[in-house]
This record gives C-alpha cells, structure tokens and sequence, in this order.
C-alpha cells in the first residue's frame, strides 16, 4: 500500500469539489474511493482484499442493509 502526501490528499479534494461542488457527501464518497485507489492500484488482488479487510475492522459501518423499492 503507497502513503500519500498531503499535497496528493489536497488534489483529490480538490478534484471531487470540483466534480461535484454543491454536494458534500459526494464529495466525501468519491474522495475515499479515489484515495483506496491510489492507495491499492499497485497491489496484487489478494493484497487488495488484505487491505480492505483491514479497513473494514478499523472503521465498522451498520451492518444493516438498506432496501429501497
């Protein structure tokens, strides 16, 4: 997993407020994708399901599913 610096984590906000400049929680969706993906893009794929295995004990989200008709 690459680090990024904090002028990199600058340019992806910038790119999402850009992307998507009246709406916060898109902003805040897409720039943890991207950060995952500058983060993984150069792991093998079993080294990508490590890492998000162990991003999902750090950080614990309802387990609950949503169901929308």
């Amino acid at each position: 997993m690459s680090e990024l610096t904090e002028t990199e984590k600058k340019q992806i906000w910038e790119e999402v407020r850009r992307e998507f400049p009246d709406d916060a929680v898109m902003q805040e969706v897409h720039y943890v994708r991207l950060l995952h993906y500058r983060q993984t893009k150069d792991l093998s794929a079993q080294e990508r399901v490590r890492f998000f295995a162990r991003a999902g004990k750090r950080k614990r989200v309802s387990s609950r599913a949503v169901h929308v008709e």
